[in-house]
């Protein structure tokens, strides 16, 4: 017998204009529904009918607990607009003989559909869609991808760049909610993903050698634009494309407030040596930058640790020559030039804890500032058992959070406190030559733009 494995949901029309208002239709929405065969918090995908006649969206939904007899609640979330194509259309695209029936929002009744029937309309949707290929196909993979952790170099690369972006809109909105929506709503191609193993839950990101993957590259397209506004007060992109291997564009609103994202990599992102996130706040005239490492896990006892490297001591050096280079001046002619730290450089350094598809939270690790760091990396710094140079949690207490950090940036707290935009430009571009992806995130009011 054929598994039934899709839903198609009709709302009754007086819950339309409810449910798709303006502020509701790019994030999410509940209603109660009868779902038997569902496991609590399993995440699928459905299809969102408002006319009975018509194909409206396609979406995640999520079972909650149960509220009223036999019903459960139901998170929709991730809406996608497929600008309502007619069910006749979808139909004659099917095996023949073959008709779509819809679960009832109001009473609960209707059933899935055969899992034949279901994948043929999801093709069909495809066809005759094409533009929004690539949105269908990342919603189906966040509801196989997501229970797995992604191993791989790609992998730990891709891990530093959501912390990057993470980071970066958690400073942007003042708190977690737009982050949330965000990193909820990212997967990578299910091409791109082999090697599943049941047991550790865990796959392989394998990724084609000439593939310009980033993480911006698997978020909602609502989120990506053509080409960056920021050309010449920070960085010329459009100079530069023609020597990149990747340069992607995000754009985020938060009322009258923007942040644009644009991501830069020369290299494959198996060769990226790592990555750095620099914020850019127009109202403090401030920057933060951030260099991102992975950290190992020792034991389940002892933790996770890093071992600073030559590479670091490199890249310290080269944030110190900046420094010397470009005086900051502590003086201060207004109020929002006020600081507690001029200094503007920090390291995240990042648990590796593999990746994960559609998770809202930010991996806890350390945000260092440069001094501190300079001070683990001294003679009177944290040692291994050998005398090596070692960073833990227990033996570098003076570290700041994932909140910490985020909230003092958005207030101005720390960052640097001068003009320094074309110093910040050769420092982008040297980063970029030694094999770094650099994440630069550009906030300010739409009055500036």
């Amino acid at each position: 017998m054929s598994k039934s494995v899709g839903l198609i949901i009709h709302f009754d029309e007086d819950q339309r204009n409810y449910l798709l208002s303006e502020e509701r239709r790019d994030h999410r929405f509940s209603d109660a529904l009868s779902v038997y065969d569902w496991e609590i918090k399993q995440v699928q995908v459905v299809l969102l009918s408002f006319t009975g006649r018509t194909i409206d969206f396609i979406a995640l939904a999520t079972k909650g607990s149960r509220v009223v007899t036999g019903k459960s609640r139901v998170e929709f979330s991730d809406l996608v607009d497929l600008g309502s194509i007619s069910i006749r259309e979808v139909e004659g695209l099917l095996s023949p003989n073959t008709q779509l029936h819809f679960m009832k929002s109001s009473t609960g009744r209707g059933g899935r559909l055969p899992e034949k029937t279901w994948f043929e309309t999801i093709k069909a949707i495809k066809e005759l869609r094409p533009g929004l290929v690539d949105e269908i196909e990342r919603l189906i993979s966040i509801t196989t991808v997501s229970k797995y952790r992604l191993k791989g170099e790609a992998a730990e690369v891709l891990i530093q760049e959501r912390e990057a972006l993470g980071a970066a809109l958690d400073i942007f909105s003042g708190n977690n909610e737009l982050r949330k929506d965000v990193l909820k709503s990212w997967a990578p191609k299910l091409d791109n993903v082999d090697n599943y193993d049941h047991d550790s839950m865990e796959a392989y990101l394998n990724l084609p050698q000439d593939s310009s993957v980033s993480f911006l590259s698997g978020i909602p397209e609502r989120y990506i634009q053509e080409e960056s506004a920021i050309q010449h007060d920070l960085f010329n992109w459009e100079n530069e494309k023609a020597s990149l291997h990747n340069l992607g564009v995000s754009k985020f609103e938060q009322g009258s407030r923007v942040l644009e994202v644009v991501y830069a990599n020369k290299n494959h992102l198996e060769h990226t040596l790592g990555v750095d996130l620099i914020y850019y706040n127009r109202r403090f005239h401030s920057f933060v930058l951030v260099q991102y490492k992975l950290m190992k896990e020792k034991s389940d006892v002892e933790g996770f640790y890093y071992r600073p490297d030559e590479q670091l001591d490199k890249e310290v050096a080269r944030i110190n020559d900046f420094q010397e280079k470009v005086k900051i001046n502590s003086d201060i002619s207004s109020h929002d030039e006020f600081r507690l730290n001029h200094d503007g450089f920090l390291y995240k350094l990042v648990p590796n804890k593999g990746l994960q598809a559609a998770t809202e939270k930010l991996i806890a690790g350390m945000y260092i500032t440069n001094s501190y760091m300079k001070f683990l990396l001294g003679g009177d710094g944290p040692k291994g058992e050998r005398g090596g140079r070692l960073i833990t949690f227990k033996n570098s207490p003076r570290y700041l959070t994932n909140t910490e950090f985020s909230g003092m940036v958005n207030r101005g707290w720390i960052g640097t406190s001068s003009d320094q935009s074309n110093s910040l430009a050769q420092l982008i571009r040297e980063f970029l030559e030694i094999g770094r992806a650099v994440i630069v995130a550009v906030e300010e009011g739409t009055a500036n733009k």
